[in-house]
């Protein structure tokens, strides 16, 4: 009779065991759908007030993305860069100038070559008591201390700032009254918040940082392309990971129509 009792708990165990791994596999399976669902999006600062409205309307193409889990993560495109080596999990990454996502794609960490999907536009903000009509000259005004840019070695709006001081002779005049921000969103908070003046990007005159630059009381001016190199706010972006379908979906996105319409009602060039 024992025996016939241990028989039967071995025969119960020996088959329950593989129907329990076996419902586990399933219950892990939406689980795997949901991951690869996921798409994480490395973009640029300049893009804070329009990556929201592309991923709108990018959900709204694509209907099968309507409850997708899409993670944005911005700062300057130094900085992105240097998560993409570190191994950072983005599927696609839309940077602020083309030099980075060449860098990627040389080191062989994308997955084709870079493609410009806009134009970014510079322009100077500074306080209603600056004369800042008569361009980057009156930046030279001792009533002048402080003007926010960026860091050139980061962030590509710092380059074209430079750029625009350096052909208007006026860049070893004002270079000390510096303030420097990590991203282009940082310069501009340096800028509202502290400074007299600051280089920011044209699409942060939207939504609201344009809110935000009003309670300033500040205003802008912008520049001909002829006073910097406009090749330096080429943005590119780059595909990261092919085997990540809404991330190849996105990069489609990007290059169509829609997604250029907006891009040119929030800032930006799109040749």
């Amino acid at each position: 009779m024992e025996k016939r009792k241990l028989l039967f708990v071995f025969l119960l165990l020996h088959v329950s065991f593989p129907l329990i791994i076996s419902c586990k596999k399933a219950q892990d399976r939406p689980r795997q759908d949901t991951e690869q669902a996921m798409l994480q999006i490395a973009a640029a600062a300049n893009l804070s007030y329009v990556i929201p409205k592309l991923v709108d309307a990018f959900r709204a193409k694509y209907e099968k993305y309507e409850n997708a889990d899409i993670r944005i993560t911005k700062a300057s495109s130094g900085s992105l860069v240097a998560q993409i080596r570190n191994g950072a999990p983005f599927g696609l990454f839309l940077s602020a100038n083309t030099a980075y996502p060449q860098a990627l794609y040389s080191d062989s960490l994308t997955v084709a070559p870079p493609e410009i999907y806009a134009e970014g536009i510079p322009v100077m903000v500074f306080r209603r008591r600056i004369e800042g009509e008569r361009g980057v000259g009156s930046l030279t005004d001792d009533s002048v201390e402080k003007v926010a840019v960026a860091r050139p070695e980061l962030a590509p709006y710092g380059e074209a700032a430079l750029q625009i001081l350096r052909r208007a002779g006026v860049l070893e005049q004002v270079q000390d009254k510096f303030v420097y921000g990590v991203s282009v969103t940082q310069t501009f908070q340096h800028a509202t918040a502290a400074a007299d003046a600051g280089f920011i990007a044209a699409s942060l005159l939207h939504g609201e940082a344009g809110i935000e630059l009003e309670k300033a009381d500040m205003q802008w001016i912008g520049f001909p392309e002829s006073s910097y190199d406009a090749a330096v706010l080429q943005q590119a972006m780059v595909l990261l990971d092919s085997s990540n379908t809404a991330a190849a979906d996105f990069y489609t996105f990007m290059r169509g129509e829609e997604a250029a319409e907006i891009m040119e009602k929030n800032g930006y060039r799109v040749r």
